[in-house]
């Protein structure tokens, strides 16, 4: 079995790194581990409208739009926000993965399913790999490994790439759940219920919504945080039926390199995360363009050097590199609030000009163009004007000091 490009794993970063390569000409296969492509459901499926259009799909699979938010303090405080646009898209998240994979099967790349993927080596023109079903193994061959194999992608530790700055322990459920406003969202904050992170609802109908929270650091028990989340807002939610519950990792920080011999890394794998509220598609979208122009570029000119491929990583630091940067440092200082300055935070925010700036500014894909403005909200600034003085007394200070 001979292919110009692996792909492991057929999410949506990797069938549209696969697209876009097979579309240039090239032999592409595909191995996704998992028998379904877009199952198990591992995330919200709330998009922006800019995500549906990077990903060349049609709004069809849109289930529901949401408008606003109500942000839930630790101390009973609450943020109310709701504008006229649509800043998130609740869509099937399962016809999005199968549309992405068939856009890759119509540009021609081969898909297989209930199929891992091990790198076995790198020679001087190859990457050698083994296919395993649960019937079989196949040795294989290719000019190229794209590892799109999430946030514990073997093509990642393969090139060194071993740990990630920060990851985010995830429990989710699908439930029956009567939502008075279907079209608002609810970020529920506190150390005690959602330690590093932050709760969720998000209604997908009046009386179905999907909901869950995020654990930072080494802490296991999202299922336990995520009881005590319920518990904890029983007006919220009251009366819920789980239909079904899921669990993930989200990786979060900026990897050192994102590519290596003959291998390059996208989606999860690469790291292609929101800072500040994990999610992953757009960026792995934004992602799957870059690698496949590189990858197409060096399959073309049968060069394959370390020189060569390290354009990728170059091409996604100038496109989204300040973004991370900027979301990260707002997140490091999130990670320094008491529940109390919390509190004084949404309290604060609640007024007029502030929610204004809330309902213009907002975007889910480039959190900047609102943080920026936040800035200068007085809790926040205080926070803001403290970890800049601490970063450049650490920076001038010598080491002894």
């Amino acid at each position: 079995m001979k292919y110009d490009v692996f792909i492991a794993g057929g999410g949506p970063a990797g069938c549209r790194t696969a697209e876009f390569i097979a579309g240039s000409g090239y032999k592409v296969l595909v191995a996704e581990e998992h028998r379904h492509i877009g199952e198990p459901m591992q995330c919200a499926g709330l998009v922006s409208p800019r995500t549906l259009k990077t990903a060349g799909i049609q709004r069809d699979i849109v289930l529901n739009e949401i408008h606003g938010a109500f942000v839930h303090s630790p101390g009973g405080e609450k943020l109310v926000f709701r504008g006229k646009k649509a800043y998130g898209l609740v869509i099937d998240r399962p016809a999005f993965d199968c549309c992405l994979a068939e856009k890759a099967r119509e540009s021609g790349a081969e898909i297989l399913t209930g199929v891992r993927l091990e790198v076995q080596g790198c020679g001087s023109e190859k990457v050698n790999v083994v296919l395993k079903s649960r019937k079989k193994e196949i040795p294989a061959a290719a000019r190229l490994l794209i590892g799109a194999d999430g946030a514990n992608s073997q093509a990642a530790r393969f090139i060194g790439v071993r740990r990630w700055a920060e990851v985010i322990r995830m429990y989710a459920v699908e439930a029956e759940l009567k939502c008075r406003d279907k079209d608002m969202a609810h970020i529920l904050l506190g150390r005690d219920t959602a330690p590093g992170w932050f709760g969720w609802v998000i209604p997908v109908s009046p009386d179905h919504a999907r909901a869950g929270i995020g654990v930072s650091g080494t802490d296991g028990r999202p299922a336990y945080y995520f009881k005590k989340l319920v518990e904890s807002y029983p007006d919220i939610f009251q009366g819920m039926k789980v239909i079904r519950h899921t669990g993930g990792v989200v990786p979060v920080g900026i990897p050192p390199r994102i590519y290596g011999d003959k291998i390059m890394l996208v989606g999860d794998a690469a790291c292609q995360t929101k800072p500040i509220s994990g999610g992953g598609l757009f960026l792995g979208l934004l992602g799957a363009e870059l690698c496949s122009r590189v990858a197409s570029e060096a399959l073309s000119r049968e060069s394959f050097s370390l020189e060569d491929i390290s354009v990728y990583q170059h091409l996604w630091e100038k496109k989204m590199g300040k973004e991370i940067k900027n979301a990260l440092w707002h997140r490091n200082i999130f990670l320094t609030m008491t529940d109390k300055e919390m509190d004084t935070l949404v309290r604060f925010l609640n007024r007029p000009l502030w929610k204004y700036t809330i309902a213009v500014y907002g975007d889910i894909d480039y959190p900047s163009r609102l943080s920026g403005r936040l800035s200068f909200a007085g809790p926040w600034m205080e926070k803001f004007v403290r970890a800049r003085f601490k970063k450049v007394l650490n920076y001038a200070l010598p080491a002894e000091y």
